[in-house]
């Protein structure tokens, strides 16, 4: 189809390259930003993170020379920095609405709040936005696609990570003419009850510790599937999704019996040999005499129904790929066109009237997907929006918390671009599609 490499060493000869901003130097950040120093025709211009320190080590370990990093304060000294530096940091989030001169902004903060506010701040500078983050992507990234498409904008999640690397395994798999049962990921262990202090023994070092409750309570997993789903027109079969432990080869077989209405997202545990935060998988259908006997032939089983597996994903490795579809041909690697799916919020313990749910990945609450017009009929609370609600009355645990339930503590672009969403949703035809 295209030739990325090749037009990026031609941007690289004609020193055109695509300026990127990353927001946020974590863990993910970082890793872009030591990778984005040896692609060609992309370079890493501006850094935006609350610490300066692990901008200095990423590009570091990027090879970079500390001469050629400038680090800024305001808006003039920006200005005057990207004329004259190769390299810029910054601990001043404002500086994201004066990014003049920026192509892409890859943003790597996982906080949805954050994450919204520098895409509409991308939206305003015209500038095209590719996201790591899950967590705001399925809360509100439908919402905010629409607005980009308006002004011809890329809106994207990114290459990389398990709902990326997924849809590029659903688009080959599709336009090769199978039909889509199931799509998903892999995990070894899920317990929705599981905090951060029980956790802590299996952080590690300059890893987020809400983060990795995310991964253990089952959160990150829905909100991943969600934007797949809502990518590639999805759905979960039933809320929270089935998770049979399986084994690979078993797994074709299961999930052609267990998935009631094929085009589904699920996940499986137990995958003996495969890294089970790593692995994602397809299963398909394709009949017909011929093409059966060819599959075989090719080892891709008898058929009628077929696993496409592949058991990692590479991060930040595979993002600069995203940056690049963006960049250099105006194209989403994926993109929600459509709100097929929720995560909702449910009680990780018995709750009291007063308490301030403390969001993702904490002690109070976990996520769990669902459909989303399951979700709007029942006016079911987004996991997403959790961290800023105050609970009105007591919730015993595993209880799905609804808006009813809760009072915001405060008022945010978050809150408001959800409710357009929801309002905007409720005004459609209700879906017919019986699941």
């Amino acid at each position: 189809m295209y030739n990325i490499n090749v037009l990026l060493k031609k941007r690289e000869v004609e020193n055109k390259p695509i300026n990127v901003a990353i927001i946020g130097a974590g863990w993910y950040g970082r890793g872009l930003i030591q990778e984005l120093c040896h692609w060609p025709g992309m370079t890493p211009k501006v850094v935006i993170s609350k610490n300066i320190k692990n901008i200095a080590l990423a590009f570091n370990a990027g090879g970079v020379d500390k001469s050629a990093l400038t680090v800024v304060k305001s808006a003039k000294d920006l200005a005057q920095a990207f004329k004259k530096s190769q390299y810029i940091a910054t601990d001043n989030y404002d500086l994201v609405n004066d990014l003049q001169g920026i192509d892409v902004i890859f943003e790597a903060t996982g906080d949805i709040l954050v994450s919204a506010k520098i895409a509409l701040s991308a939206l305003n500078q015209g500038i095209h936005f590719v996201t790591v983050n899950s967590e705001m992507d399925s809360t509100l990234g439908y919402q905010i696609n629409k607005l980009f498409q308006e002004k011809n904008l890329i809106f994207s999640n990114s290459d990389g990570d398990q709902p990326g690397v997924i849809y590029r395994m659903l688009e080959k798999i599709t336009s090769m003419g199978f039909e889509i049962v199931v799509a998903g990921s892999c995990k070894g262990f899920i317990d929705p009850h599981k905090n951060p202090q029980d956790i802590a023994p299996w952080v590690r070092q300059g890893h987020n510790p809400k983060m990795i409750t995310s991964f253990t309570d089952g959160t990150k997993q829905s909100m991943e599937l969600a934007v797949v789903s809502n990518a590639a027109g999805l759905f979960p079969d039933k809320r929270g999704m089935h998770g049979p432990r399986v084994t690979k080869p078993t797994l074709t077989e299961i999930f052609s019996k267990l998935i009631k209405n094929p085009g589904a997202v699920d996940y499986v545990l137990g995958i003996d040999g495969v890294d089970q935060g790593a692995g994602v998988f397809v299963v398909c259908k394709r009949e017909g005499e011929i093409i059966a006997e060819d599959l075989q032939y090719l080892k891709k089983g008898d058929g009628p129904y077929y696993l496409f597996f592949r058991d990692d994903h590479l991060c930040y490795l595979e993002a600069p790929i995203s940056i690049a579809e963006a960049g250099q041909f105006n194209l989403a690697s994926m993109a929600p066109i459509e709100f097929n799916s929720d995560v909702i919020t449910c009680a990780k313990r018995d709750l009291k009237k007063g308490e301030k749910i403390d969001g993702i990945g904490g002690y109070m609450a976990y996520g769990v997907i669902d459909r989303a017009d399951v979700s709007r009929r029942e006016n079911l609370l987004p996991m997403g929006l959790s961290e800023f609600a105050v609970l009105k009355q007591d919730v015993d645990q595993d209880t799905p918390i609804t808006y009813d339930m809760v009072d915001f503590c405060e008022d945010n672009i978050a809150l408001q671009l959800r409710k357009k969403m929801e309002d905007e949703y409720q005004r459609k035809e209700p879906l017919t599609t019986e699941r």
